[in-house]
């Protein structure tokens, strides 16, 4: 008699088998909660889809260092699962304003390289 496969081990399979797919992705398919998935991926050690060459996402990119891609879990990913849509749209929109307002007085060319960085996720979660 074949033993029945868990949900979390299928999703394990498939996160082994596509290492670029978004968390977001995962959860549509299986049908859980995106939390469940970022848990799954620590818990096997699985990297994150920033970490796997994928230049169309905003994880592969980091302006002014590289102290969030060396996370496993970068902070807007977890942000992302844990506020609504709406709010983590706010949240994006409040980041790329933030540095075009600043750029004249502070950052340059490289906040407004950061700003754009922002709007590039709003872009990819509003699809």
């Amino acid at each position: 008699m074949r033993k029945k496969t868990s949900k979390a081990e299928k999703i394990r399979q498939f996160l082994k088998a596509n290492p670029t797919a978004t968390p977001k992705e995962i959860a549509t398919k299986f049908k859980v909660n995106v939390t469940m998935v970022y848990a799954l991926r620590k818990k096997a050690l699985i990297p994150m889809a920033h970490a796997v060459s994928h230049p169309s996402s905003a994880n592969q990119q980091q302006v002014g260092g590289s102290h969030y891609k060396a996370m496993p879990i970068q902070p807007w990913e977890a942000m992302q699962a844990w506020m609504k849509p709406d709010e983590f749209n706010g949240f994006l929109k409040g980041n790329a304003i933030k540095y075009l307002a600043r750029c004249n007085a502070k950052g340059g060319l490289e906040d407004v390289k950061k700003a754009h960085h922002y709007i590039a996720k709003l872009i990819e979660v509003s699809k």
